[in-house]
C-alpha cells in the first residue's frame, strides 16, 4: 500500500485525572462552630472512540500521536463541585481494531456513529462538604488510564480486485461504479486503495449494494500482509488480467502464489477471473480453456456497458 494510506498506527492515549476535593469551611456568625462546605473535584475526561464511514485511513491521527483528555477541576467552597474535564473524541474508519501492545484486542470498530468509551476518566477527590468524605486521603482524584495503543485497519469491502500494474483494475471500478473518471494509461496509476460501491439486480430481481476495493497494483513487489489483509471481509475476488500482458497465465500464478504465501484460505473464497481489454484481440479469440483454474473466467471490455452489467450482475449473485 501506498505510503499515502495509513492503515496502522501505534498513538498514546490518557483519560483525564480526576480533579481534588476541597476543604474549606464557612464560618457561622451565629455559631462558633464552621460548616464545612469544600466541594468534590470534577471527574477527567474520557478517551471515547466512534466510527466514522467517511474515514479511509489513519492518516488525520497522525499528526498528534498523544490524545489526552482533560482532567477534571479542583472542587470550590460553597458547596460547589469543580467541573468534569472534558472528553475526547478519537474518530476512525470503519474496520478498525483496537489492541494494546501485547496485541489483545480492546474494540473492534464496525458500526458507524455508535460511541465508545476505550478509557474512563478518573473519578474526583471528595470534598469535605460530601456525606461520605472521612480523611485528607479523600481529597485526592484517582488517575486516568493509560496505555499505548495500536490502531489496525481492515477496509470493509465484500469485492477486491486485484491486478497487475496496467491491467484495467481503475478503469473497470469506475465504470461499475458509473464514475467518469479519467484513467491513466500507465503502471501504477492506482498509489491508494480505491474504494467504491456498486448497485446490481440479483437472480431474484432485487437489488443489491455492494462496496468493492481496488488494491494498488504493485503485485509484483509483493502485497504481502499490508495489502492482503484487507481481503478479509471480501466474499468474492476479483482477478483481473489483460491480454496485452507478456505472459498472462504467469501473472495469474504469481497472483495464486501471494493468496498461498499469505492465507490459503483465499483459494476457497469465490474468484472471478476477468481477461480485461478484450477489444484489443482483433476478432483473435483467446483459448481460455489453456487457463489452469476451475474459476469462472470471463472476456471483458470495459468500454461495453453491456458486458460491464454481466459483471455486475455476476457479483450480486455471488453475494451472500
Amino acid at each position: 500500500m501506498s505510503s499515502n494510506f495509513l492503515d496502522y498506527l501505534k498513538i498514546f492515549c490518557k483519560s483525564g485525572d480526576g480533579g481534588a476535593g476541597k476543604i474549606h469551611f464557612l464560618k457561622n456568625r451565629r455559631s462558633k462552630r464552621s460548616l464545612p462546605d469544600g466541594g468534590n473535584g470534577g471527574n477527567g475526561g474520557n478517551i471515547i472512540i466512534k466510527g466514522n464511514k467517511r474515514l479511509k485511513s489513519l492518516k488525520t491521527l497522525k499528526q498528534k500521536k498523544h490524545k489526552l483528555a482533560a482532567k477534571g477541576e479542583i472542587g470550590c467552597s460553597n458547596c460547589k463541585n469543580g467541573s468534569n474535564g472534558k472528553d475526547l473524541l478519537i474518530e476512525v474508519p470503519l474496520g478498525t481494531t483496537i489492541k494494546d501492545i501485547n496485541n489483545n484486542i480492546l474494540l473492534n470498530i464496525h458500526k458507524p456513529n455508535k460511541y465508545q468509551i476505550l478509557f474512563k476518566g478518573g473519578k474526583g477527590g471528595k470534598g469535605n462538604y460530601d456525606s461520605n468524605f472521612r480523611s485528607q486521603l479523600d481529597l485526592n482524584g484517582s488517575p486516568g488510564k493509560s496505555k499505548w495503543l495500536i490502531l489496525e485497519v481492515i477496509i470493509y469491502a465484500e469485492v477486491g480486485i486485484i491486478g497487475f500494474p496496467n491491467s484495467g483494475k481503475s478503469t473497470l471500478i469506475s465504470k461499475l461504479a458509473a464514475l467518469n473518471t479519467e484513467i491513466k494509461d500507465y503502471p501504477f496509476t492506482t498509489t491508494l486503495p480505491n474504494i467504491v460501491k456498486s448497485k446490481s439486480k440479483t437472480k431474484t430481481k432485487k437489488w443489491y449494494t455492494f462496496i468493492i476495493l481496488e488494491f494498488t497494483g504493485r503485485v509484483k513487489k509483493g502485497l504481502g500482509i499490508k495489502g492482503l489483509k484487507h481481503t478479509k471481509y471480501n466474499q468474492v475476488i476479483l482477478i483481473i488480467l489483460s491480454v496485452e500482458s507478456k505472459n498472462i497465465w504467469q501473472e495469474y500464478n504469481i497472483i495464486l502464489k501471494e493468496f498461498k504465501t499469505y492465507d490459503k484460505s483465499l483459494l476457497f473464497k469465490p474468484i472471478i477471473i476477468l481477461i480485461s481489454k478484450s477489444d484489443f484481440l482483433s476478432g483473435k479469440k483467446m483459448r481460455l480453456h489453456k487457463l489452469p483454474t476451475q474459476e469462472k473466467t470471463v472476456l471483458i471490455s470495459c468500454f461495453k456497458t453491456k458486458e460491464i452489467n454481466q459483471i455486475k450482475q455476476l457479483l450480486a449473485n455471488n453475494l451472500k
